[in-house]
């Protein structure tokens, strides 16, 4: 039996983004390019609050050229060859099994 170790080490520069999809395509060579982005209303210019006269907020008017709709960030960029891809689309399946199972079974612990 043949045995192979894999030592894992956490890069300094390694942080977890959050995705609400991805934009991909292929390169000129040969390497698929997957980039992840994350969703969120844009964030105006500048806001305007107005006030009642007892003091309270009676409105708020966002500035006329602040973006309308949504805004994808994209976080980071992955480039990988088509044998990766395909490691990442069997591992990702295998992920996706194990949760649809575990959300069949009977809720174990309690929200607080």
């Amino acid at each position: 039996m043949n045995k192979v170790t894999f030592h894992n080490k956490i890069n300094p520069q390694y942080r977890e983004i959050h995705a609400d999809g991805a934009h991909g395509g292929i390169t000129s060579r040969g390497f698929i390019n997957l980039s992840f982005y994350a969703e969120r209303y844009p964030i105006p210019k500048s806001t305007d609050v107005i006030f009642d006269e007892k003091g309270d907020v009676a409105g708020r008017v966002n500035d006329p050229d602040s973006k309308e709709g949504f805004l994808r960030e994209y976080e980071m960029g992955v480039y990988m060859d088509v044998n990766t891809a395909q490691e990442i689309v069997t591992f990702l399946q295998q992920k996706i099994n194990e949760l649809r199972a575990l959300m069949q079974q009977p809720k174990i612990l309690t929200s607080r």
